[in-house]
Parts: structure tokens; C-alpha cells; sequence
């Protein structure tokens, strides 16, 4: 019968080389000077983003490596690594991981990630952490569609009001035209 713990490490194993097979999101970080309660305040402040950290061994991660594509992301996982598996979205957790390393440089580093099925090193992942918000972005998106059609709107509405105007003073400068009398109506 196998023991508690070693059930323990292979779901840990198999939950990693299911996440890396289906392409989902994962940011990779050295941890290996990172004390347990410095730990645990990270995993709180990742929750709040809905993601959870998980720290491995050299040799759990290679296992859970093996028969994968991915051979380049082998490299990230030398020595104590912590594997940071976002929720639904990937900003505000690398938002998080970075801010806390900032705090925690000489314990903690980013070594890089999967976003997307792409590897990113370390420095894309800080890139990715100082993009704004999903909605944020969405709305400059919206801003910038939104932009020249306000403009086309403004030169039309503008133009109108120039074609009244030029009609306003047409009429103004225009004599009045008398009116003409009717000969032998009533005299």
C-alpha cells in the first residue's frame, strides 16, 4: 500500500502534466530561499486571483515532464521551484508574483511560464504583469474604434450646420420680393 504522502506527490505530478498538456497557463519561479510564512503570504495573495502555487522538486517536475512536447521549459525547472497555476485569467497573477518578488528579491525569482501554449522567459513575464486590466485594455480598444468614428460624426453634423448657415445668409442678403398687384381686381 503507498503511503500518504507519496499519493500526495503523484497527484501533484499528474495534476501538473495534465495542466501542461491541455495549455494551460503556468508562471515558474525559483524559490529557493523562500521561507514558509513568506510562502503561505504569496499563496494567500495569489487566491485572491483564483490561482494556487504549488512548490516541487528537481525530480517531480522532470517526472511530470516526461513524454511531454515541451522541451524547453525543462530549464526553468532547475533547483526549488514554485509553479503558479492562474485561474481564468493570467494578468492579475503575474501581477501578483511580480509585485511579491519586487518585495522578496534575494529569496524569490521569476524564471518564466506558459501563457497561451507560448514559453516566455522572465522578462516577458514582467512585461505581461504590467499590462492593465482585461477591461481596461478592452476599453482603450473600444476608445480608439470609437475615435475616428466621433470625428466622421463631428465633420458631418458640422458640415450640415455650415449648409444651413450659407442658407440662412443667402436668404438674408436676397431682396424680398414684392408683391405683385393684380390689375382690376376691385377698382
Amino acid at each position: 500500500m503507498a503511503s500518504v504522502g507519496r499519493m500526495v506527490k503523484e497527484s501533484i505530478v499528474e495534476d501538473l502534466r495534465r495542466q501542461l498538456n491541455e495549455g494551460s497557463d503556468v508562471l515558474i519561479a525559483s524559490v529557493n530561499r523562500l521561507s514558509a510564512p513568506d510562502a503561505d503570504m504569496l499563496r494567500r495573495k495569489l487566491s485572491t486571483s483564483q490561482a494556487r502555487m504549488v512548490m516541487i522538486k528537481r525530480r517531480l517536475s522532470k517526472r511530470a515532464l516526461d513524454g511531454l512536447k515541451m522541451t524547453d521549459i525543462e530549464a526553468m525547472f532547475e533547483g526549488s521551484v514554485g509553479i503558479i497555476l492562474p485561474g481564468d485569467d493570467v494578468l492579475p497573477t503575474a501581477k501578483t508574483l511580480v509585485d511579491f518578488i519586487k518585495e522578496h528579491a534575494e529569496q524569490m525569482a521569476v524564471k518564466g511560464g506558459v501563457v497561451d501554449g507560448q514559453l516566455l522567459d522572465a522578462e516577458r513575464i514582467k512585461q505581461l504583469a504590467s499590462l492593465p486590466p482585461k477591461p481596461v485594455l478592452l476599453a482603450q480598444v473600444l476608445g480608439m474604434i470609437e475615435a475616428p468614428l466621433a470625428d466622421v460624426i463631428f465633420t458631418i453634423e458640422r458640415l450640415i450646420g455650415d449648409i444651413a448657415w450659407i442658407a440662412e445668409q443667402a436668404a438674408a442678403a436676397k431682396p424680398a420680393a414684392e408683391p405683385v398687384k393684380q390689375e382690376g381686381a376691385g377698382s
